[in-house]
């Protein structure tokens, strides 16, 4: 067994990071992982080589503890790599919070997100899968679904008498029939998954080719896909391919746009986006996921259901 730690301190990334609120902020990047006594566990691909990582934070700003697990030696720099782009710990986060800081309407937001990071697929296809599954979904049921998915056709990992299961690749997912999907509780959803992923094995370099297009272009490919939408498709942009411009629009984030901008008139979910791209530019993804969780814990939400 090859197994070992490291920390990650504040002073290495820029900004605050707060991974319990990071990870139960209902990122549809993926499901939670698993939780056990205060710590993270996952199955992180490192050179095709299965790392069980066991992470922990205390709380806002504190030490990032990283334990891993492996039946063969890897590169233990590149799994640190890979966790920060996972937690987007590259990014200067401080920019958002200058920008919250700017904007009048947005100056109540920050409070509620201190330390709230993008929850970033290491797998793009499952981020994909996860995103046509949580559309008019219930974060509950979306959640065991993907879960079933895993343990219906994904890889098991065994680590003393612990067994993960990784997402399954395209060409493993193809193989499931419509009544497999839908005993996972995807639903009608199922014609969609299968469909998108054929198209996505149909393409040469899929995953590469949509990481190096730009957001504008990179959507008009996604968009293609069978069951994405325009929200599904800023979904798997934003968790996926990590453009940060990307705005998904629901039935919620159109709620509260219209409220802090528009006068709580009816606006469509286009126009929404259109202003979301414009005002908020490389900012939008996080804008869009702090404005979810700024009205979810501040009581915006509840307000908002009653008018």
């Amino acid at each position: 067994m090859f197994s070992g730690e490291f920390i990650v301190d504040f002073n290495e990334y820029v900004g605050d990071f707060d991974l319990i609120l990071t990870m139960n902020s209902g990122q549809t990047s993926q499901p939670p992982w698993k939780m056990d006594d205060n710590n993270y566990y996952e199955i992180i691909l490192i050179d095709n080589i299965d790392v069980l990582v066991k992470i922990s934070q205390e709380k806002l700003n504190d030490p990032l503890i990283v334990k891993y697990f492996s039946k063969e030696e890897f590169n233990v720099e590149k799994l640190r790599t890979k966790l920060f782009y996972i937690f987007d710990l590259d990014y200067n986060i401080n920019e958002v919070y200058d920008f919250l800081e700017e904007n009048s309407q947005l100056s109540d937001v920050y409070e509620f997100n201190r330390g709230l990071r993008l929850f970033k697929s290491q797998f793009p296809f499952e981020c994909i899968i996860s995103s046509i599954c949580s559309a008019n979904n219930s974060i509950k049921r979306w959640t065991k679904s993907l879960y079933d998915i895993r343990r219906f056709c994904g890889r098991s990992v065994v680590f003393g008498k612990d067994t993960y299961y990784v997402f399954p690749r395209e060409e493993v997912f193809i193989n499931m029939s419509l009544d497999e999907l839908k005993n996972c509780g995807v639903g009608y959803r199922n014609k969609y998954m299968l469909n998108s992923t054929e198209k996505i094995r149909d393409s040469i370099d899929f995953h590469e080719n949509i990481f190096k297009l730009s957001y504008k272009k990179a959507y008009n490919e996604i968009i293609k896909l069978e069951g994405v939408g325009p929200k599904v498709a800023d979904c798997i942009l934003i968790y996926g391919y990590n453009k940060h411009e990307a705005y998904p629009v629901d039935v919620w984030i159109n709620r509260i746009t219209t409220y802090l901008y528009f006068k709580n008139q009816k606006v469509s979910n286009g126009k929404i986006s259109s202003f979301a791209h414009e005002t908020f530019g490389m900012y939008a993804g996080y804008i869009q996921l702090y404005l979810f969780n700024y009205a979810r814990l501040s009581g915006l939400m509840s307000k908002l259901k009653e008018i």
